[in-house]
């Protein structure tokens, strides 16, 4: 457009110069007719240049000319137009950019604040955590401190009771001594006078005393017939008379069925509790409920759970105290006298009989305990791998054992060693015979899980039991055990002292449960007395088994050439 203007403005300004300079060198507007005469041909005929159309040509060419700048004006105003709004545009633009790099600033700034803020509260969280584990391990350091000074404190107080005791033995001695010496001054003026009665008296004496030392003789006989003592390392008092002898020999029995009856009784009134106590929970609305409920799966859940690694046992046993028994302990219920739960127990002198009262809902989770706990013993014994046993017993041996969980500093052992009496009679030393149905119920012949027993399953049951058993009592705690060491002794002598024609195969799966694992830690605690009983248990029982026990025997018999190859000789 602007080139068209301007070929438009030149031409028009060429074309109206050229017509001019014709117009004003033409030769007629220069001759001298024109100038001085008019020449009627001339006049007559016009310059063509003059003619409308010429002069309408030159008229337009003007107002294009005029229109042509006034339109390259308007176009000049508008790019300048343009040029300003662009301009405005890319300085706004500029504005706009610089507004969102000071705000993109801003929120860096930002989050370098709060990071340094996380920062921060991350370390003072882990400098409260590092605290609150310094803190829980110097109050676990101070708990086990006043534990062992309280445990100084018993052994001390035992001592100076053991020194008062034998003071006042002396002194009983001595006052006896010295009445006996007044009685002997008495009969030596006795016998000054009547001298004749008082060899009558001593030739009497002396009949006497030679038959009493010739029963004593007999009594001694007998004894060294017999090996091994019902208890632990203690010498019993001998018999002076043959009749004696003979009630002192049958006293043990009795005293093993008078305690193994309790214990059956026990076992009666544990399970008439456990399900009233449930039936009684177990309704929708009931508020123990859920807590029961949840405490029971936990208890039965972790048990099964436990492995060899000491990481899984030792949450294992958190878990229980945490989840199962705390919460029976600190849940508000109901509560019991738990007197009639305790058997082979000394009860302690109460003020009143709200002393005698305990939790229900605990007493509830230690049934359920010995349940699932023995349960796990039968399962785990068909593992060659006894050290899973050997977790499970020492975290029972740790419960049993707990404080807070006591009654007045009794533990509830007496629950779980019911149930033992109920379906492994013989571990306890409680004999009969597999002849009748009678005899094979009093020796723990009976169904397991609702099912008839088998001899595999017999054995498995019985082999389990005694191995817990003894994961549970052999072992050494800094506080009084919930099972004596002594037990264990117990248990392996009752096994020993059977008469071969009260031997079964079951006695046999004691001694493998009882030994298998752990004869080292017997020989460890008893010295050269256990290896007596370890000889009489692997070599002699064996020796004497009947004929229905060969098979059983056998494999108790190996154990002492197996032991050879670590250097343990009974001989």
């Amino acid at each position: 457009m602007p080139t068209r203007l301007g070929t438009s403005s030149s031409s028009m300004h060429t074309q109206a110069s050229f017509g001019s300079s014709i117009i004003e060198s033409s030769p007629i507007r220069q001759s001298p007719t024109r100038n001085g005469v008019r020449n009627n041909r001339a006049s007559v005929t016009r310059d063509p240049y003059e003619s409308p159309s010429r002069q309408m040509q030159l008229e337009f060419n003007l107002k294009l000319s005029i229109s042509d700048r006034n339109f390259n004006e308007q176009l000049d105003q508008a790019a300048a137009e343009r040029a300003r709004l662009h301009e405005e545009q890319l300085a706004r633009a500029a504005e706009e950019h610089a507004k969102v790099l000071r705000g993109a600033e801003l929120e860096l700034q930002r989050l370098s604040l709060e990071e340094e803020k996380a920062r921060l509260r991350s370390q003072e969280e882990q400098q409260r955590a590092i605290e609150q584990l310094q803190k829980e391990k110097a109050q676990q350091q101070a708990e086990a401190h006043r534990r062992q000074l309280e445990a100084q404190r018993r052994e001390e107080e035992i001592a100076k009771q053991a020194a008062e005791h034998q003071k006042k033995l002396q002194e009983a001695e001595a006052r006896q001594k010295a009445h006996k010496e007044q009685q002997a001054a008495a009969e030596r003026q006795r016998r000054e006078k009547e001298v004749a009665d008082r060899k009558a008296k001593e030739t009497a004496d002396a009949a006497e005393n030679a038959r009493v030392q010739q029963a004593a003789q007999q009594v001694t006989q007998q004894a060294a017939q017999q090996p091994l003592a019902q208890a632990a390392p203690a010498v019993p008092a001998q018999p002076t008379t043959a009749a004696q002898a003979a009630v002192a020999a049958q006293a043990p029995n009795d005293a093993i069925n008078s305690i193994h009856a309790k214990y059956l009784e026990l076992h009666k009134r544990m399970k008439e509790f456990r399900v009233t106590f449930w039936n009684q929970n177990k309704k929708v609305g009931q508020p123990l409920k859920e807590p029961i409920g949840n405490a029971r799966r936990n208890m039965r859940l972790k048990l099964g759970q436990i492995n060899v690694a000491r990481a899984t046992s030792q949450a294992a046993i958190k878990s229980l105290r945490a989840d199962s028994f705390d919460v029976a302990l600190n849940t508000p219920g109901a509560t019991i006298d738990i007197r009639p739960f305790l058997v082979n127990q000394t009860i302690p002198p109460l003020a009143n009989e709200a002393e005698a009262q305990y939790p229900a809902f605990l007493l509830y989770m230690w049934i359920m305990f010995e349940k699932f706990l023995l349960k796990q013993f039968e399962k785990e014994a068909s593992n060659e791998d006894g050290r899973i046993i050997q977790e499970i017993g020492l975290i029972a041996a740790s419960l049993f054992a707990d404080q807070k969980y006591m009654w007045k500093g009794i533990s509830l052992i007496d629950v779980l060693l019911a149930k033992m009496h109920h379906i492994c009679p013989i571990l306890f030393g409680v004999r009969g015979t597999m002849n009748t149905v009678e005899g094979q119920k009093r020796l723990g012949w009976m169904p397991i899980d609702k099912q008839p027993p088998t001899g595999e399953i017999y054995m498995q049951r019985i082999r389990g039991l005694s191995a817990g058993f003894a994961a549970m009592s052999l072992r050494a705690f800094k506080t009084v055990p919930a099972l004596p060491m002594s037990e264990y002794w117990r248990v392996l002598v009752h096994v020993c002292n059977t008469p071969p024609e009260n031997l079964y195969p079951g006695h046999f799966a004691i001694l493998n449960g009882l030994l298998r694992d752990f004869y080292k830690k017997f020989l460890g605690f008893y010295g050269v007395q256990a290896r007596g009983v370890l000889r009489r248990a692997v070599v002699d029982v064996p020796a004497r088994a009947p004929e229905r026990c060969k098979e059983a025997a056998g494999i108790i018999s190996v154990f002492q050439e197996q032991w050879k190859k670590e250097n343990l000789f009974l001989n």
